[in-house]
């Protein structure tokens, strides 16, 4: 599932933006490096929260328990609404990009749309429809990538040109402005490591289970990651890849042709429309998760004779649709990596509450080296927080607009359910 989730978009589409915003091998690599060190001190905070609480909801169950309904509220529908709803969009829009690329012509808007309209037919087939779906196309993608992985190594005959110091370039960007950037499309590749913790109902012996999956799974996407990013080095210049929607392509089509080049981009959609599947197998039980708790509508709960939460599917899928019809890939995943950290710093903070009030609750994995590692996560947190709101301010303010609105929202629910009780 962390592979199915993680592994998608963004190791496709955000290495041509990265090299474009630094210019340098070694700060590409550092900062795929660091998204992963990130990636896997989240993963040992939650780890313990969700060893603590094996409820089905991850992040949102978290936030609920240790700050009450209205961070629950915000932690739901932020998931839902952004970094849910606007990862959806962009591989939406990843996959109209690589139509164009094969046949040569078409509106990336038109054709993102159409994609989300697909993903509804298929999902209102029911669930059994969804997953068999998931499963033939999951199959075969750490057999892609990694068949990716070492003909871009393959071409570059191992010279590893793109480490060379003749190889990098002065990007256009400010420093600070160049790393908040490329950070956030590294954290949008990453995306997703923590989606196991959803399934915590679900799985055996949580509390033993879940750390293992968790890490393991983190550990595993990160080794993926920076394989593929050397063997991209391997064939090209940071300067070949600024820009490019799809390095990998660019990476063989030299050496082996533009058959080969064709090739990759089909695999490309291939993973692409197992990484997008996955959202539309998601994101409706999220929702009906939020109804069945009393903070969302009650009409999300329903499902159709097939097992989908009709509803919930056609609200999900609308939100997806206006967001795909910008074509705007940088735009959507900017902001949904703005909104998602700063929750996710909520959701982490979640860590230090949950110690201090519910001291009774058996924890069978216990992070190591409390409080000091729980802590240099926090800290780590700020800092790259800092630095994004510090260097996109029109971003913020929308960001924070989107925030604001879902915490009124979210303190107008938790009292009228209040009143109700």
């Amino acid at each position: 599932m962390t592979v199915g989730i993680v592994i998608g978009a963004g190791i496709l589409r955000t290495p041509g933006l990265i090299a474009g915003y630094l210019g340098d091998a070694w700060q590409i690599l550092g900062v795929w490096v660091l998204g992963g060190v990130v990636a896997g001190m989240s993963t040992v905070l939650l780890a313990e929260m969700a060893a603590a609480f094996p409820q089905a909801g991850g992040k949102y169950v978290y936030a609920r328990e240790a700050f009450g309904p209205v961070a629950g509220f915000v932690a739901g529908w932020s998931e839902l609404l952004v970094t849910r709803a606007f990862s959806g969009a962009a591989k939406a829009v990843v996959i109209a990009e690589y139509i164009i690329l094969l046949i040569g012509r078409g509106s990336v808007p038109l054709l993102a749309g159409v994609v989300v309209l697909g993903f509804v037919l298929v999902h209102f087939g029911g669930l059994r429809v969804g997953t068999l779906f998931q499963n033939v196309t999951t199959a075969v993608k750490v057999a892609i990538l990694a068949a990716i992985a070492v003909a871009g190594i393959w071409a570059g005959a191992g010279d590893f040109r793109g480490f060379a110091p003749s190889a990098s370039f002065a990007p256009e960007y400010s420093a600070f402005l160049g790393f908040a950037l490329a950070y956030q499309a590294v954290a949008f590749a990453y995306y997703g490591w923590e989606d196991a913790a959803k399934m915590a109902e679900e799985t055996r012996d949580p509390g033993r289970a879940l750390p293992r999956i968790l890490l393991g799974g983190a550990a595993a996407v990160v080794v993926i990651y920076l394989m593929i990013n050397v063997a991209f080095l391997s064939s090209l210049t940071p300067t070949e890849m600024a820009g490019s929607p799809l390095v990998a392509q660019d990476a063989v089509r030299g050496v082996f042709g533009a058959t080969a080049g064709t090739i990759v981009v089909l695999a490309g959609l291939l993973i692409l429309v197992s990484s997008l599947n996955v959202q539309f197998l998601g994101m409706p039980r999220v929702a009906f998760a939020l109804a069945r708790n009393g903070l969302a509508p009650q009409a999300f709960s329903r499902v159709t004779a097939r097992g989908t939460p009709g509803s919930a599917l056609l609200f999900i899928s609308a939100v997806i649709l206006v967001l795909a019809l910008t074509g705007a890939f940088e735009w959507l995943i900017r902001f949904m990596m703005l909104v998602a950290i700063s929750v996710d710093l909520m959701v982490l903070l979640s860590f230090f509450r949950l110690r201090k009030t519910r001291p009774e609750v058996a924890r069978p994995f216990a992070v190591p080296g409390s409080p000091w590692f729980p802590s240099l996560t926090i800290l780590l947190y700020v800092i790259l927080l800092a630095i994004i709101v510090g260097t996109q301010p029109g971003l913020t303010l929308g960001a924070g607009a989107m925030l604001g609105a879902l915490l009124l929202a979210g303190f107008f629910t938790a009292r009228r359910q209040s009143r109700q009780a």
